[in-house]
């Protein structure tokens, strides 16, 4: 629960930091996102265990800092949520669920075309449901990066892949549990006035 309150806190200050600006010239945007997930690292019990690809979606607020259409960085508040089947244990999924507070650069072209990159920290609540089941919330962190194409000025669609590592969870009589996830997204962001 402390972790959670911690990251509800982050959260806030990252948001508070972007109203505090929001009279300079900045922009909030959100966006929503969903794709493939693969755990290439799954550890329970300190032994690899072999999960099947799964899914995730997402939403994220975001505030930049800078002028509409400059490179420059944005504070985001980050949801993701991803859920694979446990291979090792018929009737067993691993989701997990994510809030983050990242650091992220947006480099602008001369074209529609964008790039960004950056990560963050916070909480990741790891769950296992079915024939094991239970939950624990850890710190996490990840890294992210994607492309991004504005087809209007206040909205674009992009592809982005986030990597993302929490470990030392204990789930009932399952401990050590070490959720490392890959996850491949699509989505799109609506800049808001």
């Amino acid at each position: 629960m402390k972790k959670f309150l911690l990251t509800a806190a982050l959260s806030v200050l990252v948001l508070g930091a972007g109203a505090a600006q929001a009279q300079t010239g900045g922009n909030f945007s959100a966006s929503v996102l969903g794709g493939w997930t693969w755990h290439p690292d799954l550890k329970l019990n300190n032994a690899r265990q072999s999960v099947d690809d799964g899914y995730n979606l997402g939403a994220r607020l975001s505030y930049k800092m800078t002028e509409p259409g400059a490179s420059g960085l944005s504070l985001d508040a980050d949801y993701l949520y991803n859920r694979s089947n446990y291979a090792a244990v018929a009737g067993t999924h691993l989701a997990s669920s994510s809030f983050m507070g990242d650091i992220v650069y947006h480099m602008q072209t001369a074209s529609p075309w964008s790039l960004y990159g950056g990560g963050g920290a916070g909480v990741v609540q790891t769950s296992l449901n079915g024939n094991l089941h239970g939950s624990s919330a850890v710190f996490g962190w990840q890294a992210l990066g994607g492309a991004e194409y504005a087809f209007t000025p206040s909205t674009s669609v992009f592809a982005e892949y986030r990597y993302q590592n929490a470990h030392d969870a204990n789930i009932g009589t399952v401990h050590n549990v070490g959720n490392t996830s890959n996850n491949l997204s699509v989505g799109v962001k609506f800049e808001l006035p």
